[in-house]
Formats: structure tokens, C-alpha cells, sequence
């Protein structure tokens, strides 16, 4: 893997010592890191890395072990994400994105970070009749789910993770890079994408009587999202969706979507027979984004939130940890996903512009908030997460950045309550990170 990664880094340096060749000659056409095919550049090819290194302090839930030793706290240092990628118009009519890369390469990798997969994330091509209607296909995030977040451009994101549980889901069979083919475009403020998505088959799966996912051969399942722009209108060109444009547009947009898998779920009735009762995934969500200027200063808000109800089947919960550090237990985990009703939001404000004397830009700030809450059938109470941080843009643009976040979270324990199984909101726990991230 290192030796491709080393491979693939090498050429695209050669690249751009042929594109900077080019930009000397039409500085107008020619993007730093892309080499256009055409004149007027409609047709190009673009390149870009992205890198987030995190440092992480945690409180860590009951019962976790790293390795072999029970521990309340602990310190890791991870890869959240590591992204190569190279997409482009090849012709008038067809596009193409491939990316690879790699997540949450932390120190439980059995043989060592440098052996960790090299993965290919996304590899899709599409035919654009018209801004209208565009058909595309292959492995993708286009079927991730029914909200803004559910395909998240982790370049630009506000907050200092995705909304995991958006991505409908994130397992063997609701990944948020699924196999599918879509059609997508812009009419008038509108903006659709419809997806048929053939989901991986879930190879190991309890069965009790309370829901989890079927081990049978997956049916396809069917996504629908619709937006509508009040203001600038935002690019379809990726399914990934930006978490905020650092006062370079003014964006407000209101967003309705679902997901529908047949027979996805599985439990066992509780009667003398236990019977498997085969249910239906069913997702459905509502949000509104807003991202704006305040001034000419440059200073600007952000503004998100969400609504999803989700079925999966009869009480199913799911925990979230990105990446987990423990090797026995839920670790940093909270239960995010589940059946029932769950609300999220997010708040950003990024400060006045400045520049240095010789009119360069300065490094800039930006605060945000965030928070999620759970009403699942599963649980005794709200699950509730809290998350506070701030983004230091270094170059003052979407290139090096550094932020600090820290998320406070619900820990649930489990209680036999009247011979039934019952999750307990039992303490919170908290967990401080530090993120660097490299990108062009």
C-alpha cells in the first residue's frame, strides 16, 4: 500500500509540474491542480488530497479494554480520513470520479497502520443530457441517505465529524458508499437525485427479538431527496455536500428525502413459535440549510438542522464511534442510530476577514456548536450530544486547518426490567480531540 501511495503521490507532483507549465500560458483557464483538455476549459481533469490526523484524549464508556487493560481514559493518535481522488468532464457529456483512500487507521490495527487497506471509495462515470437530467452509476454516496449530511464533503465540513446516523446507514448493508445507479439534475431552484442501490450483503447478524439486520440476500432499496434554493444555487456535480462555503455564497435551502428497503430487517416474535418476523427498512427526512455573509467584513453565519424518523424494525439501536479505541466494549461510542425520531443541528460563525500588509490573506477563525438528539423506541430517555469547537483556516481558504472540538454524550446501560431488556441512561462521558488537515 505504501509503496502505491508513494507512486501515486510522485505522478501527481509530475503533474503538476506540467500543469504549472500550462498556467503560465492561460492563467484564466487553468486551475492549480487540474489539467484542462479544451480550450475554454469545459473539459479537465482535477486532482485533489485530503488528510485528517487526529489527537484524542477520552473518557471511555464502562467496560471498554484497550488491549488487555480495563481503562476509564485514553489517549490515541488516528487517520480519520485519507482521500486521493481525480474526477473531470471528460467530453461535453461525460464525467467520471474516482477516489481512493482509507478511515479511522488508529493503533488497533492488527499488523500496523502502514498495512491497513488502501481502499477505492468511489468509482462512478455519468451522462449528462442536460442540466435536467443526468445518469450516472457505480460505487458512490449518492445512495448514503435522505439528508444534506448523509453524503458530506469532509474537506469543507463545519463540525469536526460528519452526522454518522444520517448516513442510512453506516454497516455491511446501509453503507454510505453503495453500488447503484441514479439519475440526477437541476430544474429551475430544484435539485433531485433518485437512486437504486444494491446493498451488501450482511454476513453476521444475532437474531432475538429485538430487531437487527437480516442476514439474507439483500433486496435493492430506493432513495428519493429533493432541494430547493431560495438563493445561489448549489453544484450537483458530487454527491458530497459542502458543511459551509466560509462566506462565498449565500445558500438557504430546505430539503425532504426517503430510503426503502424491503425484508432489510429481521427479528423473533416473542410468542412460544419464535417466528422471524422479516420487516422493512423505512427513512424519512427533513432539513434546511443556510450559509451567508453578514458583511462585507467577511464575517458569516451557518446555520443547519435535520429531522429523520427512522424504521428499523422493533426497538434496533445502533452505537456510533468513529474510530472506536477500545478492543473490548463500546468505547467512545453513543447510540446514535436507531428506530424512532432523531434531531440534529449545527451553528457556525466565522470572524472578519483580515490580511496582511502586501494584501495577503490571514489565517481565519470559526466557531460552531452542534448537537444531537435521539428519541428511540429502545431506550428509556433521549439519547443527547453536545459538541463545541472551533476551525483555525490557516491559509484562510479550505487548504491547511486545524480544529478543536469537544463532544459530551449520553452512556446507556442495560437493565432486565419485567423479563425485557432495557437500555438506561446511566452517565455522560466526554471526549476532546485535535485535528490537522492537509488539502488541495
Amino acid at each position: 500500500m505504501l509503496k502505491n501511495l508513494l507512486l501515486s503521490l510522485s505522478l501527481l507532483i509530475l503533474l503538476q509540474i506540467s500543469v504549472k507549465a500550462q498556467i503560465v500560458k492561460t492563467p484564466n483557464k487553468i486551475h492549480p491542480y487540474s489539467i484542462h483538455l479544451s480550450e475554454d476549459g469545459s473539459r479537465y481533469i482535477k486532482f485533489g488530497i485530503n488528510a485528517q490526523l487526529w489527537g484524542r484524549y477520552s473518557n471511555l464508556n464502562p467496560g471498554s479494554k484497550v488491549g488487555s487493560n480495563t481503562t476509564q481514559n485514553n489517549f490515541d493518535v488516528v487517520i480519520r480520513r485519507l482521500r486521493i481522488q481525480a474526477m473531470g468532464m471528460l467530453t461535453e457529456k461525460v464525467y467520471f470520479h474516482i477516489q481512493l483512500g482509507q478511515n479511522n487507521i488508529n493503533f488497533t490495527q492488527n499488523s500496523g497502520p502502514s498495512n491497513a487497506p488502501f481502499s477505492i471509495l468511489d468509482v462512478l462515470g455519468e451522462y449528462h443530457f442536460n442540466k435536467k437530467f443526468q445518469v450516472g452509476g457505480g460505487l458512490c454516496g449518492y445512495g448514503a441517505g435522505t439528508t444534506r449530511y448523509s453524503a458530506q464533503s469532509s474537506t469543507t465540513q463545519l463540525t469536526l465529524d460528519a452526522p454518522i446516523y444520517q448516513q442510512n446507514n453506516v454497516s455491511s448493508t446501509f453503507g454510505n458508499r453503495n453500488l447503484s445507479v441514479y439519475a440526477k439534475g437541476m430544474i429551475g431552484k430544484f435539485n433531485y437525485r433518485a437512486v437504486v442501490t444494491n446493498p451488501y450483503k450482511q454476513n453476521t447478524s444475532s437474531i432475538n427479538t429485538t430487531s437487527s439486520i437480516s442476514t439474507l440476500t439483500p433486496k435493492p432499496q430506493v432513495l428519493g431527496m429533493l432541494t430547493y434554493h431560495f438563493l445561489d444555487k448549489e453544484s450537483i456535480e458530487q454527491p458530497y455536500n459542502r458543511g459551509t462555503y466560509l462566506g462565498t455564497k449565500k445558500v438557504f435551502n430546505i430539503a425532504a428525502g426517503f430510503m426503502y428497503g424491503a425484508n432489510a430487517m429481521w427479528h423473533i416474535s416473542e410468542n412460544v413459535a419464535k417466528d422471524t418476523i422479516k420487516q422493512d427498512m423505512t427513512v424519512f427526512g427533513l432539513d434546511v440549510f443556510y450559509d451567508a455573509p453578514l458583511s462585507d467584513k467577511g464575517n458569516a453565519l451557518t446555520l443547519y438542522a435535520a429531522y429523520n424518523y427512522c424504521n428499523y424494525g422493533k426497538n434496533y439501536t445502533r452505537m456510533i464511534a468513529t474510530p472506536n479505541p477500545a478492543s473490548v466494549g463500546s468505547g467512545t461510542g453513543f447510540i446514535g442510530i436507531g428506530t424512532g425520531n432523531i434531531f440534529y443541528a449545527q451553528a457556525g460563525y466565522l470572524f472578519n476577514k483580515k490580511v496582511t500588509e502586501d494584501g495577503k490573506d490571514k489565517g481565519r477563525t470559526q466557531v460552531f456548536v452542534a448537537s444531537e438528539v435521539a428519541v428511540l423506541d429502545g431506550l428509556k430517555s433521549p439519547m443527547s450530544m453536545f459538541e463545541a469547537g472551533f476551525n483555525y483556516y490557516i491559509t484562510g481558504t479550505f487548504g491547511p486547518k486545524i480544529s478543536l472540538s469537544y463532544q459530551n454524550r449520553s452512556v446507556y446501560e442495560a437493565t432486565l426490567q419485567a423479563g425485557e431488556t432495557k437500555l438506561n441512561s446511566s452517565a455522560r462521558k466526554g471526549m476532546l480531540v485535535l485535528q490537522y488537515q492537509i488539502s488541495f
